[in-house]
């Protein structure tokens, strides 16, 4: 430490300390230190891809690691964990084999492993991210992302993929990060099995986006902007080719992959939260030439808003248009000044949540992460869907907060025509879609995305 060898870097003002990350395990352990050049105790915290002690931290993303085992004679042996990179190393040594053991877990998880090529092989899926396949476990698959280093050259990159690590490790973003590999030319990340397909993918693919699991699609990314926004970082990178959708779930799960966060930047929650309006923009635009808007045109929003305000007004021919107040929200977006807490109070949401009616209350467990993945899940089943009744559970959900009740609640055609908007209802409905101290979680089952898209549209 304190050394131009030494791996450590001061914690003060850095992406780490930022993330208040969660204290993952503490261990007393002896270090050399490399300015003094003697063995010292010292107590190591293992956060989120960290190893921090005092003031100070190592990214361990950036590093590589091995276990080394000395035994003297007459004595107990010695273990010595190297973390390692091209700018130095840093021991951490044990006679606790057990304790060793515990560390060694953390170092393989957040550590870069090397000889991906020797262990795994990539495996494409159409449309989707790809699979990496375990060569000495053949049933063992993994969601990957692939990084080019050539791609990554310039330090600005490098440190914004290291960022990404972090963040998707602090977060729990899914895929879950099991561990991080390289080989000559690539860097992967490895997370848990599952089949995500970007909203660009899917709108280009013919997905039918339905009014309700659109609604719940915006809803779901302007809370992981709200979570960010919690920790005083962005996203950077809010576009239909980083959001991703599990297709192969029993839940509608979503996702925002490859963040750009970089420390000290002039950027803020405010290019996110424009930037999910391009996102609907594009969604609400998207023609039948399959062809997405790349310009946006503030004029055709008005117009149509315009238009829209007259009673028995002809709808348009733009087929993922609903109502007014998506219209509404849309300008909003991409608008200055509007934050993430007016976005999702916003009327949209508001007109989509009169419609359900609360049945009973049922006490539940909480869940146990708070993640930038957040879960809708539909129940639906063939007489549900003849009835036109759609069943809807919503949590809750914030670590170190008081167990929060999940209400089970029953969505009803109220009128397939039209709801005109009712100020006395958006404010009573207020309390339903944000709570100031709670990100929500809300789940909808549902046999698959695509048996989901198949409801009635709620007006």
């Amino acid at each position: 430490m304190n050394d131009s060898k030494s791996l450590f870097q001061k914690l003060e003002g850095t992406l780490t300390q930022k993330l208040c990350a969660k204290e993952l395990l503490k261990e007393q352990v002896t270090i050399y230190v490399q300015k003094a050049k003697q063995f010292v105790q010292r107590e190591i915290v293992i956060s989120y891809n960290s190893l921090i002690i005092e003031n100070q931290f190592v990214e361990l993303s950036k590093c590589q690691f091995e276990v080394r085992v000395n035994k003297p004679k007459n004595n107990e042996g010695i273990n010595i964990i190297i973390i390692k990179n091209t700018a130095g190393k840093e021991f951490l040594i044990t006679s606790n084999s057990q304790q060793c053991l515990r560390i060694k877990i953390y170092m393989k998880k957040f550590c870069i492993n090397k000889n991906y090529s020797g262990k795994y092989r990539l495996i494409e899926q159409k449309n989707c991210l790809p699979l990496s396949q375990s060569y000495k476990k053949n049933n063992q698959y993994f969601s990957t992302i692939k990084f080019e280093k050539k791609q990554l050259e310039e330090n600005q990159e490098l440190q914004m993929f290291h960022n990404q690590i972090t963040l998707m490790h602090a977060f729990q973003s899914m895929p879950n990060v099991i561990r991080v590999c390289e080989d000559a030319q690539s860097y992967y990340i490895l997370g848990e099995n599952m089949k995500l397909q970007s909203l660009e993918s899917l709108l280009l693919s013919g997905f039918e986006f339905k009014e309700v699991p659109f609604v719940s699609i915006i809803f779901m990314i302007l809370q992981t902007i709200q979570k960010y926004q919690a920790k005083t970082i962005y996203h950077g990178n809010i576009n239909l080719q980083n959001i991703y959708v599990n297709v192969n779930s029993q839940t509608l799960q979503i996702t925002a992959l490859n963040p750009k966060y970089k420390e000290n930047s002039v950027q803020n929650i405010e290019k996110d939260i424009q930037s999910v309006g391009k996102l609907l923009y594009q969604i609400t635009f998207y023609n039948q030439k399959a062809e997405v808007p790349q310009e946006i045109n503030l004029k055709l929003i008005q117009s149509l808003m315009e238009q829209w305000s007259e009673p028995y007004s002809k709808r348009t021919q733009y087929r993922f248009l609903y109502r007014v107040s998506q219209l509404n929200l849309l300008n909003q977006l991409l608008s200055p000044g509007m934050t993430v807490e007016k976005a999702l109070i916003h009327q949209w949401f508001v007109n989509i949540r009169q419609n359900l009616k609360i049945e009973s209350k049922q006490l539940m467990s909480k869940a146990l992460l708070t993640t930038i993945m957040e879960e809708q899940e539909f129940h639906l089943t063939s007489s549900q869907i003849l009835d036109k009744h759609v069943t809807i559970t919503q949590q809750s959900v914030q670590e170190n907060e008081p167990e929060e009740e999940l209400y089970p609640i029953r969505c009803q055609l109220i009128n397939t025509i039209v709801m005109i908007p009712s100020k006395k209802k958006h404010d009573d409905a207020k309390i339903y879609l944000y709570r100031s101290k709670t990100f929500t979680s809300s789940m909808m089952k549902r046999d698959s995305l695509v048996e989901m898209t198949k409801q009635s549209t709620v007006k």
